[in-house]
């Protein structure tokens, strides 16, 4: 799809974006944004990037954590980045975030911006997934860290057993009860099951010049968490 069609998709189920997702993932889905901060373990004074911010959901998890870091969050969606606003705004949160309409594949931020780069469940939606490597990459700065938060068919055959069935046909059809939008979580079961596997992940992530890289999955393989290192030339 192409970036204003995502944008636009987006855009259609924004107002129930939050209660679909918790609905959908049973809740898993604030567990696994702390284990992402968790895992980047910011630092006060750090920077830092988070890409299809959407509503903000990673930004209010590490404002949490790390009350002294220097957040930006970039979102092509224009509506989701408004009910972002409304809730840092409820939150107290908006003189610490920054907010951004662009795009992941043309970020407009200068090298060595950021010290930690952060995307949960928006590196599927990358047209061009390497270019999106390769910036994020460029505004990092040297000792810099990704992490990537991503929807994963787990390895295990006995949870496949349970978990294709529900995603293939459960979730687009309870997704579209609770927004009024079908098409958009058709597209999410379709960007999961074509999503690559974990090796292809790590390879793009090396090939896009980040060392050292990994993952760990999370709740039986269902979604996991990538990272990469920017080294210290």
């Amino acid at each position: 799809m192409r970036p204003h069609e995502i944008a636009q998709m987006f855009s259609e189920v924004a107002h129930r974006y939050d209660r679909a997702n918790h609905i959908l993932s049973l809740n898993r889905d604030r567990a696994w944004r702390r284990e992402l901060v968790r895992h980047a373990a910011p630092q006060p004074g750090e920077r830092l990037l988070d890409l299809c911010t959407g509503t903000g959901d990673v930004v209010i998890e590490f404002a949490r954590a790390c009350p002294d870091i220097q957040i930006v969050g970039l979102d092509l969606s224009e509506e989701m980045l408004r009910i972002a606003r409304d809730k840092f705004t409820q939150l107290g949160l908006n003189q610490r975030v920054q907010l951004v309409h662009g795009n992941a594949l043309e970020l407009p931020f200068a090298e060595s911006s950021f010290e930690i780069a952060t995307i949960a469940f928006g590196l599927r939606n990358l047209p061009d997934r390497a270019q999106g490597l390769r910036e994020i990459y460029r505004v990092l700065s040297q000792g810099g860290r990704v992490f990537i938060l991503e929807f994963s068919v787990p390895r295990s055959f006995l949870v496949r057993l349970a978990y294709l069935p529900y995603l293939r046909y459960i979730v687009p059809w309870v997704g579209g009860m609770l927004t009024g939008a079908r098409a958009p979580y058709q597209y999410l079961r379709d960007s999961i099951l074509s999503f690559p596997d974990r090796a292809q992940i790590l390879e793009e992530l090396y090939e896009a010049g980040f060392r050292p890289v990994g993952y760990r999955d999370l709740t039986l393989g269902i979604a996991t968490l990538y990272w990469g290192g920017k080294a210290i030339c």
